[in-house]
């Protein structure tokens, strides 16, 4: 790791609600109490852990994560989402899918993408980063926008 943790305050520790799977564009990284943390600067990295405990650290400007088992951090910040249920049986999405959510809120896939996976009344989280939302689910996340 290229920085010193002792420049660091800790602000938080807890549990990855998901699978992690590393570093990328955006990832979202939901704690065991709700709170959620949207990656703010690209970096990747691959590492697998089931339900890692992670810690955040703030300098007093930047946050950053640094799950257990990876010697890695990455800017972080802290952002509201939205929990629902997709209503019925879910297949991915492939260019303009509609996501029916058990809250009654309906949303539309954003960004072109073809990706197949099923799951019945999958749990989703929904998040604004910037000027778009992203949703996830079942650890998969693409660009949506709210249609109702």
């Amino acid at each position: 790791m290229d920085i010193n943790l002792g420049d660091w305050k800790l602000i938080k520790t807890g549990h990855i609600e998901a699978d992690f799977e590393g570093f990328n564009d955006e990832m979202i990284f939901e704690f065991s109490d709700g709170t959620v943390y949207i990656q703010s600067a690209y970096k990747y990295k691959y590492h697998y852990a089931y339900h890692p405990i992670a810690k955040i650290y703030t300098d007093g400007n930047l946050q950053i994560i640094v799950p257990e088992g990876m010697d890695d951090f990455a800017e972080v910040i802290t952002t509201n989402s939205i929990k629902s249920k997709i209503i019925s049986d879910f297949n991915g999405w492939s260019g303009d899918t509609l996501f029916e959510l058990q809250n009654g809120q309906i949303w539309r896939q954003s960004q072109y993408q073809y990706k197949y996976f099923f799951a019945y009344r999958p749990d989703v989280l929904i998040i604004k980063s910037g000027n778009y939302h992203i949703m996830r689910v079942n650890g998969k996340q693409i660009r949506v926008i709210r249609v109702k």
